[in-house]
């Protein structure tokens, strides 16, 4: 609604012609045109991705998996050998008995002699599950790990928007001083210019002399230089503003009086809590401090064994055609549990302990090096 509401201001402006400028439109000028706040807002998008992305792992993995197939195959004559007939090597005295096993051994050695071409279909599908049930508390710290990086992002995106309205602020000001200066220059110059005027038409007259009329001219002379400098300053002081909200117009100007601060009386004691409390470097580090803490304890639980459930359904089939009938189908169930305990790792996780300890160590010093900064 802001952002709309800003854009009618934007296009009325240019179709009438007058780009003033008030203070606040600036600074919703500057909110939405500055490139580092701007990119500063997608580290917030990407933190909280970041965090849901953590916050799965804790959650079931499930996949499906399968593939249909079909395969031909064309054997070359010299594998296909010549179809049996027992039946033929019966002597005339052979009983029925005998007729009967000769062909059912025909038929049996037949069988063995691959059909040309030979054509199979097969399918096979999988669902398989995959649980973390313990990790020595190295999932759960990474996920509060990257919630307190997550806070760090939107405070510092915090801080850079109270930077940037202090410099939008400070530049404003500056700009119409710059404005103000350059019009009190040009009104000198031509009150100068109308009693030079004035001057030469008296010294026409015999009224004033020579002197007077040479110190006219030397007073225009030395305003002049002054009037560009100023002009050149505002030119100046209004350019740099005017990329820092991001104004693509070349028409700008700025309307607005200097405001005066509050003028507020506290004591030290009450000066340096309100400090220690809403101060944004403070909470970052204080973050900060939480994060490295998270991931000493994370390193500390490298010890401890992780465990995981596994479980997977399989449904397989293979035919000796390209159809597959209902009674085609075979059917696989696992389910098991996994774990795994460091024994020795060449006292790489020891290092790693330690070194996160040392870190967090460091952090702390840092935290208090700045809470003792912002008091003093």
């Amino acid at each position: 609604m802001k952002r709309a509401y800003l854009i009618t201001i934007i296009a009325l402006l240019s179709l009438t012609g007058l780009s003033a400028l008030t203070l606040s439109e600036s600074l919703e000028l500057a909110k939405l045109n500055n490139k580092s706040l701007l990119s500063a807002k997608e580290d917030i998008f990407m933190a909280d991705q970041t965090y849901y992305q953590v916050r799965g792992y804790l959650l079931p993995q499930v996949t499906i998996q399968g593939g249909y197939q079909l395969n031909t195959t064309w054997l070359p004559n010299s594998a296909q050998p010549g179809r049996m007939d027992f039946s033929e090597n019966l002597s005339e005295f052979a009983s029925s008995d005998d007729s009967t096993l000769a062909g059912i051994l025909t038929g049996l050695a037949n069988s063995f002699i691959p059909s040309q071409p030979q054509k199979e279909g097969s399918l096979a599908a999988q669902a398989k599950l995959e649980q973390v049930l313990f990790s020595g508390g190295k999932l759960i710290n990474g996920l509060n790990a990257v919630g307190r990086f997550r806070s760090i992002q939107k405070l510092r995106y915090r801080l850079q928007e109270q930077t940037l309205i202090a410099q939008t602020t400070d530049m404003f000001y500056q700009t119409i001083l710059a404005q103000k200066v350059y019009a009190v220059q040009q009104e000198a110059l031509d009150i100068a210019s109308r009693h030079l005027q004035r001057v030469e038409l008296l010294n026409r007259e015999g009224q004033v002399s020579e002197y007077d009329m040479l110190r006219a001219r030397l007073e225009v002379a030395k305003l002049k230089p002054n009037v560009v400098a100023a002009q050149n300053n505002y030119n100046l002081a209004l350019s740099a503003f005017r990329n820092q909200i991001g104004y693509k117009d070349s028409l700008l100007s700025l309307e607005g009086d200097f405001v005066l601060p509050e003028t507020r009386s506290e004591d030290l004691n009450t000066a340096q809590a309100k400090a220690v409390e809403q101060r944004i470097e403070l909470q970052l580090t204080d973050i900060n401090t939480e994060i490295m803490k998270i991931k000493y304890n994370a390193e500390r639980g490298n010890y401890l064994p992780n465990v995981g459930l596994s479980a997977s359904y399989s449904l397989f089939t293979a035919a000796d055609e390209y159809a597959i009938e209902n009674d085609d189908f075979g059917t696989s169930l696992s389910l098991g549990i996994g774990f795994s305990i460091p024994l020795f790792t060449g006292f790489t996780n020891t290092a790693k302990r330690s070194y996160a300890k040392h870190e967090y160590y460091q952090s702390v010093i840092n935290a208090d090096n700045t809470k003792e900064m912002i008091e003093l």
